[in-house]
C-alpha cells in the first residue's frame, strides 16, 4: 500500500514534503520511527559503553545477571548503571523510567509497553527471549479439584473440559495480577467456560503471602517463580496457557492468538537509534546466556540469589532451572526464526501483536489505528542484521582459512572466531574483515 502511494505521488509535480509526510502517517509510522542500522565501527577495538538497565522480578527477566557475574558483558565493552547489576525495577515504575530516559533498556513483557502509544511512540520491543507458559489458574490444594488435563484424559471435548474445570469458580473470586497483559487470558476463560468468576487484582508478592497462609482459593499470578512456588507447594494447576494452545482452536485467526505471551526486551527508541551497535553487543550476550543455560544448568546458581531478593521466593539454581524449563523455555538466536521468519507460527510477531493490538483497541486501551506491529516491534530488523553479520562472517572465515596469513592477521581471525562462538557477530565480522585486508 505504501509503495503504491509513493508511486502515485511521484508522478504528481505539485506534492510537497508536508503532504508526503501526512500521507505516510496514514499508513503507519514514519521512516524515522523504524530501526536504522549503523555501520560497523572502524578498527578492531570494541568501544566501551554504559547502559542504564533495569530488570523486573521474574526468572525470565533476571537471567542477565548470569552474564554480568561471568563478565560476559564486559567482554563486549558493556557496563551497567546503577552498578553492578542495573536497577531492580517493577511493573509499576519500569515503563515510566524507560519513557523519561532514566533507563535505556529493560527486561520486559513487551505488551505492557503498548498502552503508552496513546501518547508516545518512544518504546520499542527490541528482542524476544522466551515463550511464556506460566499463565495458569491455580487452586488451593484443600479444594481437591480435578484439572483440565484430567477431563481431557477422560475424553471430554475442549469446551466441555473447560466448563467442568472452572465450574468450581462460579460466583467465586480469582486473584489476578495488576498487569493488563493477564486480562485476555482471564477473560477468555471466563467467557468460554461460563464460570462468571469475579476478578480481584493484587500484586504477586502480596498474593503469595495470602496463598501460603491458605487465605486464597483461586489465583492467576503474573510471575513464573510464583506459579512454580505454588505448584511445588501442592497447589492444583487447574488450567494453563499450554493446555489451551495444545487442545484449543489453532491458526492465526484463533481466539487464542491474543493469549500468546512472548517475553522480551524493551528499549527507548532515542537510545537505540543513537547506540545501534551497543544494542547489538548487548543482545549478543543475551543470546550467549540463553544458549549457555541450555547446556549448563549450574549457571542458574548465579541467578537464584538475585531473583529471590526481588521476587520474595526461595529458589535454588535447580528451582530456577525447573521454572524456566516448565514455564518459559528460553529461545536461542536460531530459535528466533519462529518470531521473525515464520508467518504461519503462532508466535510470529505480526500474528501475536495484530491480535493483541486489536484486543487493546476493543477495550479502549489503544486508539484504533494508532500502532501496528512493525511500529512497535524492532526485534525483527535487529535480529536480521545480526544474522546478516553472521552470514558475512561465515564467508570471510571460509576464505581466510585457506589463505596464508601473517601472525597479526591470524590473531585477528582467531579472535573473530571466538567472538562468533559467543554470538557477537558484529565484532566477529569486523575482525574477520580486518584480517582479510
Amino acid at each position: 500500500m505504501r509503495k503504491a502511494m509513493l508511486k502515485t505521488l511521484a508522478h504528481c509535480k505539485t506534492f510537497t514534503a508536508v503532504a508526503l509526510a501526512g500521507a505516510l502517517a496514514t499508513v503507519g509510522a514514519a521512516a524515522a520511527d523504524r530501526f536504522t542500522p549503523a555501520a560497523p565501527e572502524p578498527g578492531t577495538g570494541i568501544p566501551a559503553a554504559t547502559i542504564k538497565f533495569g530488570m523486573r522480578p521474574y526468572a525470565d527477566n533476571t537471567f542477565y545477571v548470569i552474564g554480568m557475574k561471568k563478565g560476559w558483558f564486559k567482554d563486549v565493552g558493556i557496563d551497567f548503571t546503577p552498578a553492578p547489576y542495573g536497577l531492580k525495577a517493577n511493573d509499576s515504575n519500569v515503563t515510566t523510567l524507560l519513557l523519561n530516559g532514566q533507563l535505556d533498556i529493560i527486561s520486559e513483557f513487551c505488551p505492557l509497553m503498548l498502552p503508552t502509544y496513546k501518547d508516545s511512540t518512544k518504546l520499542k520491543c527490541i528482542a524476544f527471549t522466551d515463550n511464556f507458559l506460566a499463565n495458569a489458574i491455580l487452586a488451593n490444594p484443600k479444594l481437591k479439584l480435578k484439572t483440565f488435563k484430567d477431563y481431557i484424559a477422560e475424553g471430554k471435548s475442549y469446551e466441555e473440559a473447560l466448563k467442568l474445570t472452572l465450574a468450581p469458580l462460579k460466583g467465586k473470586t480469582l486473584v489476578g495480577a495488576p498487569e493488563l497483559s493477564d486480562r485476555p487470558f482471564e477473560e477468555y476463560l471466563n467467557k468460554t467456560s461460563g464460570a462468571g468468576f469475579k476478578l480481584q487484582v493484587l500484586d504477586d508478592s502480596k498474593s503469595l503471602v495470602l496463598a501460603k497462609a491458605g487465605r486464597e482459593d483461586f489465583v492467576n499470578p503474573e510471575g513464573a517463580p510464583i506459579v512454580y512456588t505454588l505448584r511445588q507447594a501442592g497447589w492444583t494447576n487447574l488450567v494453563d496457557i499450554g493446555d489451551l494452545i495444545k487442545h484449543g482452536p489453532g491458526g492465526v485467526d484463533s481466539p487464542l492468538e491474543p493469549l500468546i505471551g512472548v517475553v522480551g526486551i524493551g528499549a527507548n527508541s532515542d537510545y537505540v537509534n543513537k547506540n545501534q551497535n551497543t544494542v547489538l553487543r548487548f543482545l549478543s550476550v543475551v543470546w550467549r546466556i540463553l544458549s549457555a543455560t541450555k547446556t549448563d544448568a549450574s549457571l542458574y546458581d548465579l541467578q537464584a540469589p538475585f531473583l529471590n531478593s526481588m521476587a520474595g521466593t526461595s529458589l535454588d539454581g535447580k528451582g530456577v532451572a525447573a521454572t524456566v524449563a516448565i514455564l518459559h523455555p528460553f529461545s536461542t538466536f536460531d530459535d528466533d526464526k519462529q518470531y521473525f521468519e515464520e508467518p504461519k507460527s503462532a508466535t510470529y510477531y505480526v500474528n501475536t501483536y495484530s491480535a493483541l493490538i486489536k484486543n487493546y483497541e476493543q477495550h479502549g486501551i489503544l486508539p484504533a489505528g494508532k500502532v501496528t506491529p512493525d511500529d512497535f516491534v524492532w526485534g525483527g530488523p535487529i535480529w536480521k542484521q545480526m544474522l546478516d553479520y553472521r552470514t558475512k562472517t561465515d564467508a570471510l572465515v571460509k576464505t581466510l582459512e585457506g589463505a596464508p596469513l601473517s601472525p597479526d592477521k591470524k590473531a585477528l581471525l582467531d579472535k573473530a572466531k571466538n567472538l562468533y562462538a559467543d554470538f557477537d557477530y558484529l565484532d566477529s565480522y569486523r575482525l574477520a574483515l580486518a584480517a582479510s585486508k
